[in-house]
């Protein structure tokens, strides 16, 4: 986040999981570095702040969400998490387990990319009655 506060990688990192829990979208944007590279893979990449806000407060709507940190480690600015997504899109509750790679810069995350499963995430949305998602 950008103030004063001299955070390493890996706080900075758990800080922005920390946020989703609710969500608190104002303080999970507020650790996106400006030229953030956002990439969902298998999805097509997000370039920039604006574009990666967009998408991020129109999935949904999303009225619950926490993120459970199974396991973290740092190497530099790069931070590694296994998480499980836990969330509630459009009344439908998701868990998604998932692998999430950071890259960190002046306190704010500049690099994003989260691996998962993008069938059993469809497959939960489907069984829900909710739409395939993004």
């Amino acid at each position: 986040m950008a103030d004063d506060t001299d955070m390493s990688p890996l706080e900075c990192v758990l800080s922005f999981c920390s946020a989703w829990t609710g969500p608190d979208l104002d303080r999970v944007i507020a650790h996106l570095a400006p030229d953030i590279t956002y990439h969902n893979i298998p999805m097509e990449p997000l370039s920039g702040l604006a574009a990666v806000e967009r998408y991020l407060r129109g999935v949904g709507p999303l009225t619950d969400s926490a993120w459970e940190v199974r396991h973290a480690a740092a190497n530099g600015d790069h931070v590694l998490t296994e998480r499980i997504d836990r969330m509630t899109i459009g009344g439908a509750r998701v868990e998604l387990p998932l692998m999430g790679v950071f890259r960190v810069r002046d306190n704010l995350i500049c690099e994003w990319r989260d691996y998962f499963d993008l069938a059993s995430y469809r497959a939960q949305m489907a069984a829900l009655g909710t739409p395939k998602g993004h």
